[in-house]
């Protein structure tokens, strides 16, 4: 099966990366847009502070739980990168993006300049006309993290009944969208729910998701994993080996993730990603990386006072993308590690002996 979470899909936007090589400017071509803070639930693990936890990465130092874009600025926005050239962009949080006010309007805009869509969000709203709105997006993902209705509501601090809901849209929304729309689910792993992650494979299969990837959750405690991992892959591998098909497909960024990256410097000083990929948030901020979003050392530009195509062109702009070293700045786990480290491999290749492959 095609690997739709691969880091090399990077190489084939070889123009940007040139361009980046050759020390030029260019548009993002991928925009991740948290519209809104405010979130329905309050999950334990959450790295933004919805649930008010001691995992809240301390990076965040910047985030008020009642910021959204406005709707004059979000189409504004949209605006600006179809002239841009953006060919992408996920709404995600920060908060729910589902509960933004102004999201179907959004939604039509982005259809009329062909900037594909896809969303990152709890489930509990996906029904009815926002379903229906997110049915011809290339992806959806849902973030689920127990099959369990009480651990379930325990986790993220709402109604067991939510559980219930939020079964039943993921359900209604793989019967219902495109073929082209892939459903997939995050399951964020922890000491609160890893006994679980065979069973949670089990029920999203048979609710119709395409894919479900474990990925271990970013504990602000060292070590967090040390006692779990052992017993999580054991579930992880039965899984793979025994659920695995061509309609469902389960990714093991666990694995990877479950080391304390987040207690380390970053393996490389360049960041090129942050060029090509970029984070507007609620507050109206653009940011380097949504990993550093809400961090007031990571502010690229603020949109309060001018247009996104405006800021992100400005030469202060540019200069801080091209200045930014990882290793003295950027404290937290990278989620763009290793697409970093292989633009930096790409870049160095000799090209005297380009031909001997």
């Amino acid at each position: 099966m095609k690997n739709a979470y691969s880091s090399v899909k990077i190489f084939h936007h070889k123009e940007a990366l040139d361009k980046i090589g050759q020390g030029k400017g260019t548009a993002p071509f991928y925009v991740r847009i948290k519209p809104t803070n405010f979130c329905n639930h309050h999950c334990a693990y959450c790295t933004y502070g919805s649930g008010d936890t001691k995992n809240k990465t301390e990076n965040r130092d910047n985030i008020r739980h009642k910021d959204m874009i406005p709707r004059d600025k979000m189409l504004e926005i949209i605006d600006d990168m179809g002239h841009m050239g953006v060919k992408a962009v996920t709404f995600s949080g920060g908060g729910e993006p589902l509960t933004y006010p102004y999201m179907k309007e959004a939604l039509a805009e982005l259809k009329k300049r062909n900037i594909e869509l896809s969303l990152i969000s709890n489930g509990q709203l996906l029904k009815g006309e926002l379903a229906e709105a997110f049915y011809g997006a290339k992806w959806v993902r849902i973030s689920f993290d127990s099959p369990n209705a009480r651990e379930y509501a325990k986790l993220r601090g709402i109604s067991e009944q939510s559980y219930e809901e939020v079964i039943q849209n993921i359900s209604d929304f793989a019967k219902k969208k495109n073929s082209g729309c892939v459903l997939g689910v995050n399951f964020v792993i922890s000491k609160s729910n890893y006994k679980r992650v065979y069973e949670a494979a089990e029920l999203l299969k048979g609710l119709g998701v395409n894919n479900v990837k474990f990925a271990a959750v970013i504990s602000n405690e060292e070590k967090y994993h040390e006692s779990i991992k052992n017993e999580t892959l054991e579930q992880i591998y039965r899984a793979i080996q025994e659920l695995s098909s061509g309609e469902f497909q389960i990714i093991n960024s666990y694995e990877n993730e479950c080391t304390d990256k987040n207690f380390s410097m970053q393996p490389f000083s360049t960041c090129y990603t942050c060029r090509l990929v970029t984070v507007i948030a609620a507050d109206q901020k653009i940011y380097f990386c949504h990993t550093r979003a809400y961090d007031s050392n990571a502010v690229l530009s603020d949109l309060r006072g001018m247009s996104f195509r405006k800021a992100w062109y400005a030469e202060e702009t540019q200069k801080k993308l091209a200045g930014l070293n990882p290793q003295r700045e950027c404290k937290n786990f990278c989620v763009y590690e290793e697409r970093n480290q292989l633009i930096q491999a790409y870049y160095d290749v000799n090209y005297d002996h380009i031909n001997f492959i």
